[in-house]
């Protein structure tokens, strides 16, 4: 299972192995946000699905 983090809107999105995410995060903080959960492949495709959302039109 893979993680993708949101620690701040400054910082792109991470994506994490489940391992790692609580190596470094404690889920009970509020320090952070979990934007879904899935495989490698399924968190890529997350990422990419939301950065198309977000781009401004072309004018």
């Amino acid at each position: 299972m893979y993680y993708v983090i949101q620690d701040s809107e400054k910082y792109p999105l991470s994506i994490l192995h489940e391992d790692q995410y609580f190596q470094w995060y404690n889920p009970l903080k509020k320090d952070h946000r979990v934007e879904f959960r899935g495989s490698m492949n399924q968190c890529y495709s997350y990422i990419s699905r939301r950065e198309r959302r977000q781009q401004p039109p072309i004018i």
